[in-house]
Order: structure tokens, then sequence, then C-alpha cells
């Protein structure tokens, strides 16, 4: 019989089978799962470390020349963050700004900051029709400054950033290059519409006015950018990158489960609709209420009224808590692991840091 101890480190197993020749499966099944579980974690570790590789890889400075070399230490400054001091202030200073854009965005929604600049009335389009005006409000003018300002900043970083990019296909791929490029959209439609006669026959536009807040709403994804400087967020995005089958499977059940607790909860309130006027006239409403029910939200918009329906919303809230406990687990357990890595990975290179430095600085005093 083949036995593993627990206390026994799983490389030195795997070590030590591939030496005699041992298949994995003379393991009994009482140490399999402890055998296993270093395998998966093994496997789980090296797709988190390939994902890496790329921004942990090294560029060779000293074989570059002239524009190439200059290249490459803006891209390491404007790119990484943490290469060099001057690249974690640069970095710094383009949090300040993006953080600087959001609060405008959120600030400008006060009414108390967005003085109406326009009253419901007509005016003559352009084509000669006669159209009602809508309410307009205008934002404030520091807030307008700021936004330009953070406009300048970010045009002038995307374009800095594509100029020194090595890899040019690949930045206009990044989806946070493109959700940059849609943020800046919206301030120079705005301009080009001010600056020119279009203004009065498409600004009053209600399709025009909608698309314009659909592309402000881009400004708001510029806080993914945290994810360059706080590693608990890159971890996070790796974690539910390779915790995607078990997130498909829960969306699945999810699935599965409102479909059935929609189609019982509406039979079972349809006959209070003529007596309480019950809130389940469709199915599609039974949906919302089973997916609110099933995460444990429960907003209380809509509720049974009828003793059938308390005991499918039972069971629908039970059926939740069960299948968001029973996955979720995957997906803490998978960032624990990846963090855990990138701690000890660090820790790692500050010893070895500090183990160089003093070394030199033992040579220098001889």
């Amino acid at each position: 019989e083949l036995h593993v101890p627990l206390e026994v480190c799983g490389a030195v197993v795997k070590r030590e089978l591939d030496f005699w020749q041992i298949e994995e499966l003379q393991i009994k099944a009482c140490c399999w799962r402890h055998y296993r579980s270093y395998i998966e974690n093994q496997r789980i570790l090296n797709s988190f470390n390939k994902s890496l590789e790329h921004e942990q890889r090294k560029i060779d400075l000293s074989n570059l020349k002239g524009w190439r070399l200059l290249q490459m230490k803006l891209w390491l400054i404007m790119d990484h963050p943490r290469t060099s001091k001057l690249a974690m202030l640069y970095g710094i200073a383009s949090f300040l700004f993006v953080a600087a854009s959001i609060a405008g965005f959120c600030l400008e929604t006060l009414p108390e900051l967005r003085p109406k600049i326009s009253q419901n009335r007509t005016l003559a389009s352009c084509n000669g029709d006669t159209k009602q005006l809508h309410v307009v409000m205008a934002s404030n003018e520091a807030l307008n400054a700021l936004d330009f300002i953070c406009t300048v900043f970010f045009t002038l970083e995307l374009v800095m950033r594509f100029l020194v990019s090595p890899w040019k296909l690949k930045f206009v791929r990044n989806p946070m290059n493109i959700i940059d490029l849609l943020a800046l959209v919206p301030l120079y439609v705005q301009v080009i519409f001010e600056q020119s006669d279009l203004q009065s026959c498409y600004m009053n536009e209600r399709f025009v006015i909608e698309i314009m807040f659909i592309l402000r709403i881009f400004r708001m994804f510029r806080i993914f950018h945290l994810v360059k400087h706080y590693q608990a967020l890159k971890v996070l995005v790796y974690a539910l990158r390779a915790s995607l089958q078990e997130l498909m499977m829960l969306f699945i059940f999810l699935l599965i489960a409102m479909l059935i607790f929609a189609t019982m909860i509406y039979y079972a309130e349809r006959t209070a609709s003529e007596e309480a006027g019950t809130k389940f006239t469709t199915i599609p409403i039974g949906f919302w209420w089973a997916i609110i029910t099933m995460t444990t939200v429960g907003y209380g918009d809509v509720a049974p009224s009828t003793p059938i329906g308390y005991i499918v919303g039972t069971a629908c809230a039970v059926c939740g808590v069960l299948l968001v406990a029973l996955t979720f687990p995957v997906i803490s357990n998978n960032f624990t692991l990846f963090y855990e890595h990138v701690r000890s990975r660090s820790l790692v290179k500050f010893a070895i840091f500090t183990t160089e430095t003093d070394r030199r600085s033992t040579e220098c005093k001889v």
C-alpha cells in the first residue's frame, strides 16, 4: 500500500514517484486528495505565472541605443509603475488625474452645481421644423475646467503611450486603451458642436444627448487603472479568470433555478391576481424576483402573498444560498492561492535584494 504523509511536500512525493517509476494511481484513496491538491495548485500557479510573464519579463536596455533606448525607458515609466522611482511618481500622478476625473464626473450630477441654461420652449431647427427644447443642465465652470485639464492629460498620455509602445498591435487591442479612447470622445464631440453651426440643429436632439451621456459613462471605467498600481486587484482579476469554469457553472445553475422558481411563483400567485392584486403578472417578473431572492438581496418590491407562494419563496431562498455557498469558496481559494504566491515571490525578491546589498556594502568596506 502506498500512503503519503501529510507533512511531506507534494513536490517531494511527485519527484520520488517519477524516480521510482511508480504510477500516481497506486496512492491509496485516503491520501489521494492531499496529493492531488498539490498537483492542482501547481497547475493553477503555472497558469498564473504564464500570465505574469509579459509583465515581469526583464527588458535588456544595454543593447539599445538612440530612439529605441528612449522608447523603452519611456514605456517602462508610463506602463510599469514598479520599475523605478520615476515610474512610481508618474503612476501616482496618473492615479491622481483618474481620481480627479471620476470625482468631477460624480460632482457634476449635483443639482446645486448644474444651473439650468434653457427652459422648455420651441425652436426652429435646420430643416424648418419646430421642436420642443429639453431642459438642459450646464456643468459648473470649475468642473468644466477640471474635465478639460484631465482630458488633455489623458489625450497626451494615450498618444505618448502609443508612440513609445514596443507592441503597437497589442496596444490597440488592449480593452483598457479602447475604454480610454471612448472616454475622450464626449468632450471633443461637445467642443466640435459648440464651435460649429451644427449645435442649433442637433444639440437638442434627444438621441444625441443620450449618446453623449452614454459615452461619458466610460470615464468611470478609468478606475480600472488601479489594477496596475494595486497588486491585490491584479490578483483578483487573475482569480476570476482562473475561476471562469466555476462561474459559468454557477451561472447555469442560477439560470435553471430562475426558470423553475419564476414559473412556480407565477402559477402559485395566479389565483391571487384577482383577489389581492398580485405583482407577479408575468413570468419575466418572476425572473427578477427569483434572482433577487436566490442572491439573498430581497428588495421587497415583489413578494408572494399566498401560502403556496410562501413555500416557493422559501425553497427559492434556500436553493440560492446553497448554490452560492458551494461555488464561491472555489473563487476565494484561487484568490488566496494567488495572493499568497505573489507575496512569497515578493518576499524572496526582497530577501535576495537585501542579501545583495549587504554583500556589496561588505565588499566596499573591505
